[in-house]
């Protein structure tokens, strides 16, 4: 991410917020991807029966349960009935692929506790192309509400896996206005959601939407979402060198603090990544989002051995947060830590056998 951080200085005085943030995001996505290349080598496992590992919980007992395969035959998300999910990921089919082979690649798939895979048949899906789809997705902290586009009503879904309630954004949005980035982000009841495009739309578009009274309020579209609270404050944004908590003044931060968490539990602390070795994060640092206090560079430890650091995602308790790790070699699993943000001592949280795209509560 060195890379990212110099191109942010060099853009800093030549463009405006908006091009900043549009050409940083594309920017960190593509190392992203790039990093992450050979974990993505493991999507098919989930798809052929592939085991995934639970090691402890946000209780931190440290107990072992093991997850059931994943279902072989992928059928249509529920309407109701579901139990919470541990991740989405877009589906990937083998290569070289056989003349009547019918894997769909490019379709988001949700996975359950229980180890269950299911298909959102509801959003859109690979293009005639072949395309992967582009809109996004997003999980309650607690896994039991997701947060997704409607292809049939043009406009984002935010349903309730168990009962099967539904919430409609009051909204229309068409397919091609997902042709730039898009973020979704979603409160931890679900019943609050930011939905933000950059270039996609006719010019950058962010509102937030109360699901519950079906109201939408315009939010800065040249900030980058980062997570929103019940209530739907408080709302935290981040663009370069800059974090705003809205009803407070921005706050200016060194270097570009995209690889952020969620909002921490106390309203103002928020964490990201750091200290890059090889163009790999090594590290992590809390920064105080409403007084700019920065905390020192913390080393993660406790990770397995040929694991680097991906991203972050929201709070695990008070002094932990979640961090997913993607493996240096195809042949491993991508895992979830809970790190400690005093420390940087993290544990094992949960092992997937694919690249995990959204993860509950996650800031993307």
């Amino acid at each position: 991410m060195n890379l990212l951080r110099d191109e942010l200085h060099a853009m800093a005085d030549e463009a405006p917020h908006i091009d900043l943030t549009e050409r940083a995001i594309r920017g960190a996505r593509r190392r992203r991807v790039a990093g992450a290349a050979l974990a993505v080598a493991a999507a098919v496992a989930v798809m052929t029966g592939g085991t995934a590992v639970l090691l402890g919980g946000g209780t931190g007992t440290g107990r072992s349960v093991t997850m059931a395969p994943a279902t072989r035959d992928v059928t249509a998300l529920p309407e109701r009935g579901v139990g919470p999910l541990t991740h989405a990921y877009l589906s990937r089919c083998p290569m070289p692929r056989k003349p009547d082979d019918e894997c769909v690649s490019g379709q988001w798939r949700v996975v359950t506790e229980s180890g269950t895979t299911y298909a959102l048949a509801d959003t859109m899906g690979p293009d005639r192309t072949g395309r992967a789809l582009r809109s996004p997705v997003a999980i309650t902290k607690d896994g039991r509400r997701i947060a997704y586009y409607s292809e049939r009503k043009q406009t984002f879904e935010v349903r309730d896996l168990a009962s099967g309630r539904t919430w409609k954004a009051p909204l229309k949005v068409r397919e091609g206005d997902f042709d730039g980035e898009s973020f979704l982000r979603l409160s931890p009841d679900g019943m609050q959601l930011i939905y933000t495009n950059w270039s996609g739309m006719p010019k950058p578009y962010s509102v937030l939407v109360d699901m519950e009274k079906g109201r939408t309020t315009t939010l800065n579209a040249t900030w980058y979402p980062v997570s929103v609270g019940d209530g739907g404050s408080p709302i935290t944004l981040v663009k370069p060198s800059r974090v705003w908590i809205v009803g407070n003044r921005p706050v200016a931060v060194k270097n570009f603090p995209y690889e952020v968490s969620a909002l921490g539990p106390d309203g103002r602390t928020l964490v990201r990544l750091g200290r890059y070795v090889d163009g790999r994060p090594t590290a992590i640092s809390t920064f105080d989002a409403l007084g700019g206090a920065e905390g020192p560079a913390l080393r993660v430890t406790g990770l397995s051995d040929g694991m680097s650091l991906a991203r972050l995602g929201g709070w695990v308790s008070d002094t932990e947060v979640a961090l997913l790790a993607v493996p240096d070699r195809s042949e491993m699993e991508s895992v979830l830590y809970a790190v400690n943000v005093h420390t940087g001592r993290a544990r094992e949280l949960r092992r997937f056998a694919d690249f995990p795209a959204v993860l509950p509560g996650a800031a993307r």
